[in-house]
């Protein structure tokens, strides 16, 4: 706290003149705990901090030769300290009487940035970085002398039940004087266990999130600049400066591990860590945490200081948190972000398990991705320790923290209450009333030990269990402990949950019967499965017992995989399921998807399983046989399509389609050349790739192939002709007819013009009006075909017509089709006219073995079937005129975003860093991708330039699902990344 008689602002700028022949323009107050601190803007335009202070000199000095140290190029990397002005004489450090009192004055560079404390949110990436640069300052100091004079302070963490001692009796209430008190018992455990096999070095001993610097990159994200104050550096045990970091980055996080994890994964990248250091790691940043609540819950109610309202407004709820982590759990976390070996979970063994629910015939709850049935009298759902499924599922989430979707556990329901037998002999350790957990209410609990010949002593934690039993009696194998409390409004009626673990503290702080993903492998080593325990033996086996983890999966990929078989995200998740226009993941986290024009009626249609179940059992062949399906569905198809198209071809991919589309037009023509919209993709074929400026001029690109001819993107933001301009679609196909012209003259007539309906990898580019009105009727002077290539947004996703082409008021002599045709199953097709297609008839034979077969044809009706049902067509109207307006909005609002623009379900979202200049944000195209993904929103970028956040979701897609997309897309665009 600063001293009362405090300089003014004048006696600041006369000392600075005087002494150190600086003139002053202003002097700002700086927060602080003891030392004057101000802001000092210079006449040059510079600016300085000044310290105004008490403290010895020798200790001030000391302290300028720490910021020396670290200070040297490079030993923090990128990040910057303070750097000491010397005065008029040469010293750093002057002494000054002034008004009857005796300071010591000292001047530093000022650094810019904004503290840690301020950034609203703080990213994996900067807590990462804050892990380094605590192992380099620890490197730095490694040959700094000790601190002169008194070696100890106040804020030593190894001290931390002296300090806590002198302030607890100011806190008042009663729940976090014991929370503290759990937690001290933890930091004297580890202490006693470790002190003296700490490794010692001089620290910084203060990196709070006060005391570093951020500033945004050029990337759009923020990293760690600047480390401010040395004055509480100390020579103490080394792993307090990883302490200190990781205590305050668990400060205003709902998982605070998942934040300290990735403090220590940077620290250990740079410094290896003892098996000690580890060990004490946790309780010595919950410790320092407490000693920060009670020593500013005892200086405010002194003195009402302003910088403690700020520390305990987050310190408080955060020691909640923590008092609420068994410290086990935290260790092994630790442990792992460290790298450092970890014993894998042992099984649980218990052979000699009576079955404790003898009288249930048990089935599993429903998958994540599926609608919770109901539970038949007689029987009961049961799920499985460290899973998902339908009951705990929630969209993946960091905002209120990592949504908690795997059970802790095995938890039954059941209809009807049922009985409870104790599957080993135990001695009743605890018993408690019903109480919230996870936002849920359970019955009692009751906590059993269970103490075993040759084996290790265990404890059971029955939640929702009803019991007579008396704590410290005994229970004979097989006898009956209680049943599920039922009949009660404020409990899960018939609802328990079963844990087992191998420590009674974390079995008394483990309440939660849900737990986070991140946390799980953690889980696995101190909280055994019940299920052998429970005597359920193989009564039943969840699939996810075969399922293999993200990088297991990714690391298949990478050895079967060609390198160019790129998955989206650079953290993806595992995906297992999929229901309307969301999909699930292998931990029952659910993501809203906007991309999937794939799932053109929804992921899981049941319309189009069972049109696919049905006909896998009756016949599946190839097209050349005869049978009613391929011949309805033609039918059907040819019907949605304007005159002449009558003609269908049926195969497998769009590329396949596109490919013979080419191929048809060439033979007609008896013509090569072909014109495409520059930026245009239509397959990876070997011709499609030369006829695909996307592919052929992006990265590995071998350029056109000579008979490609590009004509300009008619792009109304980034073209010559932009919006407002009510002639850009007859100006912009002005070029299609020089090119056209330009080959008829050279004796090289076009054979076709293959054009997207509307532009899906160039970053959703919509034509003007007129476009292909007037380049189509230059190509058609020429004698050429033009094709429509609806791959991407035909069936209905632009709402007010069914396929593209209608919205430009055009019939194109081709069509194609394909990844909404088949809902996600692999198949496509080509419309044409009569006449084409007699002409495309030479006497060889066109004969496609999977394309139009039973299965296939059976799922294309059933879409056709689903999108008229569904009325999904109208519906992408509404809510994609709903969906521009909401995103719309969100430009007005955000800087970022240049461009908003979109046809029903068809949306691109263009993000700018400059609105004038219209540079792509393209790194942050990619940040903002994996954020959202983190939120349980699927988008990706797409673009030449990968700026663009390309929106195409599932038909199913509601107004509801654009504001959820258009509130989370807000929330992140609001952040400090």
């Amino acid at each position: 706290m600063t001293s009362a008689a405090e300089w003014s602002s004048a006696a600041i700028a006369e000392v600075l003149g005087e002494q150190f022949g600086l003139q002053v323009v202003t002097v700002s107050a700086l927060g602080g705990e003891i030392d004057q601190n101000s802001a000092v803007e210079l006449r040059d335009g510079s600016q300085v901090v000044v310290k105004v202070s008490r403290a010895d000199p020798e200790l001030i000095r000391w302290q300028h030769e720490l910021l020396r140290l670290a200070g040297r190029d490079d030993v923090l990397g990128p990040v910057k300290v303070p750097t000491m002005l010397a005065a008029r004489n040469g010293d750093t450090v002057v002494a000054v009487d002034r008004d009857g009192s005796h300071r010591l004055v000292t001047v530093q560079t000022w650094m810019p940035g904004t503290t840690l404390s301020k950034l609203g949110t703080h990213s994996t990436g900067l807590l990462t970085e804050l892990g380094s640069t605590a192992a380099r300052m620890v490197s730095a100091l490694t040959e700094a002398p000790d601190r002169p004079g008194e070696t100890r302070h106040h804020w030593d963490l190894l001290r931390a039940p002296e300090a806590i001692a002198q302030g607890i009796d100011s806190v008042e209430d009663r729940n976090r004087i014991a929370e503290v008190r759990r937690i001290l018992s933890w930091f004297t455990r580890a202490l006693d266990d470790h002190q003296e096999s700490l490794p010692t070095s001089v620290v910084h001993h203060d990196l709070n999130d006060f005391n570093l610097l951020a500033r945004r990159a050029p990337d759009g994200r923020h990293h760690v600049h600047a480390v401010l104050d040395f004055a509480d550096a100390l020579h103490t045990a080394r792993i307090s400066e990883l302490a200190i970091a990781v205590a305050y980055s668990m400060l205003r996080k709902p998982n605070p591990l998942s934040a300290a994890a990735a403090v220590i994964r940077g620290y250990a990248a740079e410094l290896d860590l003892t098996d000690a250091e580890l060990s004490v790691l946790y309780p010595l940043a919950a410790a320092r945490l407490c000693v920060n609540a009670v020593t500013w819950t005892k200086r405010c109610a002194q003195s009402g200081h302003a910088y403690g309202h700020d520390r305990m407004r987050h310190t408080w709820p955060a020691i909640s948190l923590l008092a609420a982590t068994p410290p086990e759990l935290a260790e092994i976390v630790f442990r792992e972000a460290a790298g450092a070996p970890v014993d894998p979970p042992a099984p649980l063994q218990v052979p000699e398990a009576r079955r404790a629910l003898p009288h249930l015939d048990l089935l599993p709850f429903d998958p994540a991705h599926e609608i919770i049935t109901g539970i038949l009298p007689g029987s009961a759902r049961v799920g499985r320790h460290l899973q998902a499924d339908a009951g705990t599922s929630a969209r993946r989430s960091t905002e209120g923290g990592e949504a908690a979707t795997l059970r802790l556990g095995v938890e039954i329901k059941s209809a009807e209450s049922f009985r409870v037998l104790t599957p080993l002999a135990a001695i009743v350790e605890r018993r408690g009333r019903g109480t919230a957990v996870d936002g849920l209410a359970y019955g009692p609990f009751l906590v059993l030990r269970h103490e075993r010949d040759g084996a290790e002593t265990i404890w059971s934690r029955w939640t929702g269990l009803s019991s007579s039993l008396r704590q410290g009696a005994s229970v004979r194998p097989g006898e009956l402990i209680g049943d599920t409390a039922t009949g009660r409004s404020d409990w899960a009626p018939a609802a328990l949950h079963v844990a087992i673990f191998r420590s009674l503290e974390t079995a008394l702080i483990a309440e939660r019967v849900l737990v986070p993903p991140s946390e799980a492998a953690a889980w696995a080593r101190v909280s055994p499965d019940p299920w052998e325990f429970l005597g359920l033996g193989d009564d039943w086996r969840s699939d996810a017992d075969t399922e293999g983890s993200t990088e297991r999966l990714l690391a298949t990929r990478e050895t079967h995989f060609a390198r160019s078989q790129r998955s989206y995200y650079d953290h993806p998740m595992t995906l297992v399921g999929g229901r309307g226009a969301w999909l699930f993941d292998e931990f029952g986290r659910s993501y809203l998807d906007t991309i999937n024009n794939v799932s053109h009626v929804g992921h899981g249609n049941p319309r189009v399983v069972a049109a696919a179940t049905s006909q896998l059992h009756r016949l599946n062949t190839n097209s050349r046989f005869v049978y009613p399906g391929i011949a309805q569905y033609a039918e059907r198809l040819a019907a949605l399509l304007p005159d002449p198209l009558e003609v269908v071809f049926l195969v497998c991919s769009g590329s396949e389609a596109n490919d013979l589309a080419i191929r048809m037009a060439r033979h007609v023509t008896g013509r090569t050349d072909v014109l495409v919209v520059d930026g245009a993709y239509h397959g990876n074929t070997s011709v499609l790739t030369g006829l695909s400026p996307n592919r052929y001029k992006g990265p590995g690109g071998t350029g056109p192939d000579p008979t490609t001819h590009e004509v300009e993107q008619p792009n109304l933001y980034r073209g010559q002709f932009t919006y407002g301009d009510a002639a850009a679609g007859p100006k912009y196909a002005a070029d299609v007819k020089r090119r056209v012209d330009r080959l008829v003259a050279d004796d090289r007539p076009p054979a076709a013009l293959i054009a997207e309906s509307a532009m899906g990898t160039a970053g959703s580019i919509f034509y003007p009006d007129g476009y292909l009105e007037r380049a189509f009727a230059a190509v058609r002077t020429a004698g050429g075909l033009c094709i429509a290539d609806e791959v991407q947004v035909g069936f209905g996703r632009f709402g007010d017509v069914f396929w593209g082409f209608q919205s430009q008021c055009v019939v194109p002599d081709i069509v194609t089709m394909g990844k909404p045709i088949g809902n996600g199953h692999p198949m496509a097709a080509v419309a044409t006219t009569r006449e084409i297609a007699d002409a495309f008839d030479t006497g060889m034979k066109y004969f496609n073995t999977f394309g139009g077969n039973p299965v296939s044809c059976a799922i294309g009706t059933a879409v056709l079937d689903e999108i008229a049902a569904q009325g999904l067509q109208e519906g992408a109207a509404d809510t994609g005129r709903h969906f521009v307006d909401v995103l719309t909005d969100l430009a007005a609002k955000h800087e970022l975003i240049g461009d908003v623009r979109g046809h029903g379900l068809y949306l691109g979202i263009e993000l700018v860093r400059d609105r004038e200049t219209k540079l792509p944000a393209a790194d942050e195209a990619s940040l903002i991708s994996e954020l959202m993904k983190d939120e349980g929103v699927i988008v990706y970028p797409t673009g030449a330039d990968g700026n663009v956040l390309k929106i195409k979701p599932p038909m199913t897609f509601t107004a509801d699902d654009a504001d959820l997309f258009a509130s989370v897309l807000d929330e992140i665009l609001s952040r400090d990344w």
